[in-house]
C-alpha cells in the first residue's frame, strides 16, 4: 500500500461531527486523484536538473582511492588506479596507436578519453603539472585526423609564452607528420609571411597576442575561421591576469563563428573551472549545459610533492622585504634541496639576477671553507 500524503486529522473543513476516519479516508482519495502536491513536484523536477548538471562535471581527487570499482567496464581485466579502469592504446586503430610509446594511457588521460575521443563536446581538464594533460589534446586531435589530413578543417593550439609554442611545433611535426599532417607556428618571433602558410597545414601552434591580431580580422580570413574545428588553450588560467582580457576575446570570437568549433581547455592551476565551464558550454547545440569537467588534485601528480610554509618577518617596504627574502634562499635551499637540483621561482629579472648573485656567492663561500 502507497503511504498516505495528508496533513494532520483535524482540518478546517472537516465538520467537528465527523468522523476522523471518514476524514483521512476521503483526503487519501483526494491525494491519490490528484498526484502528489505541487511545491512536492518541483522540488523534484528540480532534483532531476541538478543531477543532470552534476552528470557532465566529474571531480576525482583522493576519495577517488577508496571508490568501489564499477563491475561494469568497458575494459574488462584492465588495471584500475584509484577507482578509474585505465585505457589500452589498443582502443585506437592500428595507425593512430603508433603515436604513443605506451600500452596504457595513465589515470587521467583514461578518465578523459570517453570524452576527448570519443565525443565532440567541449571539456576543461584540471590536473596537476605532468600528468599528461597533452595527450587529452592529442586524442582530440587524432579524433578529427581523417579531416585535418584532407584539408576539410584545422586545429588550433593556443598557448601563453613563445616557448611553449616552439616546444609544441617541434614535438607534433614531428609524431604527426607522418600522417601527413603539417603543423606550422605563429608567434611574435615568426616571420610576417607565416600566416600565408597556413593554407599548407593542418595544426596552427600561436599565442594569445598573434591570434588576436588574426581573429580581428574575420572577415579578411573568413576561409580559415569556417575551417577550424578544433581550439585548444593551453594554460587558460591567464584567464585572470592582465593577458586574460585577450583569451577571453579570443574565444568569444571564435564561438561567435559558428561553425562549430570545439574547446579543449587545460591548466594545473585553476580554482573556478565550473565558471570556465559554463562560459564554454557543453557545444552548440547544448549552450545550457556546461562544458564536461575533468578535476583531478595533486593525488594524481606522477611525482609527489612536500610543501613546506615559512614565514619570516621584514621590513614594511616591499622592495626591502623582497630584498631580505633573497638573502634567506641559501638557507632555505641547504634545508630541503638534499643535495638535489633546485629551482627558484623569482617574479622579474632583475629579481632573478640578484637571486643568482646570492646563490653564486653562497656556494663561492661555502666551496672556499671546504
Amino acid at each position: 500500500m502507497k503511504p498516505a500524503l495528508h496533513s494532520p486529522l483535524a482540518s478546517s473543513d472537516s465538520s467537528p461531527f465527523s468522523s476522523p476516519s471518514v476524514t483521512v479516508w476521503q483526503k487519501k482519495q483526494k491525494v491519490q486523484q490528484q498526484g502528489p502536491p505541487r511545491n512536492l513536484r518541483n522540488a523534484f523536477n528540480n532534483r532531476l536538473v541538478k543531477l543532470q548538471e552534476q552528470s557532465n562535471s566529474r571531480v576525482h581527487g583522493r576519495e577517488a582511492q577508496q571508490a568501489p570499482q564499477r563491475a561494469e567496464t568497458k575494459h574488462t581485466g584492465a588495471p584500475v588506479v584509484r577507482g578509474i579502469p585505465l585505457v589500452p592504446t589498443t582502443e585506437l586503430p592500428d595507425k593512430q596507436r603508433s603515436l604513443f610509446k605506451f600500452p596504457l594511457f595513465n589515470a587521467v588521460q583514461s578518465k578523459c578519453f570517453p570524452t576527448a575521443y570519443e565525443s565532440d563536446d567541449n571539456m576543461v581538464v584540471s590536473a596537476p603539472t605532468g600528468s599528461g594533460k597533452t595527450v587529452i589534446m592529442e586524442l582530440g586531435i587524432l579524433r578529427i585526423m581523417d579531416q585535418l589530413k584532407t584539408g576539410m578543417a584545422k586545429a588550433v593550439y593556443q598557448a601563453p609564452t613563445k616557448s611553449l609554442c616552439s616546444e609544441r611545433y617541434r614535438d607534433w611535426q614531428a609524431k604527426f607528420g607522418i600522417f601527413d599532417i603539417q603543423s606550422i607556428e605563429m608567434t611574435g618571433d615568426t616571420e610576417s609571411n607565416a600566416l600565408r602558410n597556413v593554407a599548407s597545414a593542418s595544426i596552427i601552434i600561436t599565442t594569445p597576442e598573434k591570434w588576436d591580431s588574426v581573429t580581428r580580422k574575420l572577415k579578411d580570413n573568413a576561409k580559415l575561421m569556417a575551417m577550424i574545428k578544433l581550439f585548444m588553450v593551453d594554460e587558460v588560467h591567464i584567464l585572470k591576469d592582465q593577458r586574460g582580457a585577450t583569451l577571453e576575446a579570443i574565444v568569444s570570437r571564435m564561438k561567435s563563428v559558428g561553425n562549430d568549433i570545439r574547446f579543449i581547455a587545460l591548466s594545473a592551476t585553476i580554482p573556478n573551472s565550473e565558471d570556465v565551464a559554463t562560459w564554454l558550454t557543453k557545444n552548440q547545440q547544448a549552450r545550457h549545459l556546461p562544458a564536461i569537467r575533468e578535476v583531478f588534485d595533486d593525488s594524481f601528480r606522477p611525482v609527489q610533492l612536500k610543501k613546506h610554509i615559512l614565514g619570516h618577518d621584514g621590513p614594511y617596504n616591499p622592495w626591502a622585504f623582497e630584498g631580505a627574502l633573497t638573502g634567506k634562499i641559501p638557507e632555505v635551499v641547504a634545508k630541503y634541496s638534499k643535495g638535489k637540483p633546485v629551482m627558484v621561482f623569482c617574479p622579474t629579472k632583475e629579481s632573478t639576477q640578484k637571486t643568482a648573485e646570492k646563490l653564486a656567492e653562497s656556494w663561492f663561500v661555502s666551496n672556499r671553507r671546504a
